[in-house]
């Protein structure tokens, strides 16, 4: 049975693919939207929950730890291509990278073959961006 998708969903949907770099907290988001003049009608913090999980569920959203808190943040994927490779995430700034599909294929190769290892797809490591690094 197909769901329907609400005006709440499509805004959400439109302002996190304005904001694709950006991984954020669910608060943090709705925040956003509100201060956000072209954002028609943002959802409550409640709505916007619920959202984030049917996003998250149909691979449409990534959802990571936001450093080394408990707190989660999501970002909009690619959906298909992001299922492909992995992706990398600075522990400095929170943004989100993807990692080019022939790194990710050689870096999988390499644990499989030297460590007997399976890596997952569409997994995240954690670490420091090149804008980060270059900062410090």
């Amino acid at each position: 049975m197909a769901k329907y998708k609400t005006a709440a969903h499509s805004t959400m949907l439109s302002f996190l693919e304005k904001n694709c770099s950006k991984a954020m907290t669910v608060s943090e988001i709705v925040e956003q939207m509100h201060a956000d003049p072209f954002c028609p009608k943002p959802p409550s913090e409640s709505t916007a929950y619920r959202i984030i999980k049917e996003l998250v569920a149909e691979g449409r959203v990534k959802r990571t730890v936001n450093g080394i808190g408990r707190e989660f943040v999501y970002q909009l994927t690619d959906s298909e291509e992001c299922a492909d490779h992995l992706h990398m995430k600075c522990r400095v700034c929170g943004e989100l990278l993807h990692m080019h599909h022939e790194s990710s294929e050689k870096l999988a190769e390499s644990l499989l073959e030297d460590e007997g290892f399976t890596l997952d797809t569409g997994m995240v490591l954690t670490g420091v961006c090149g804008k980060c690094k270059k900062a410090t």
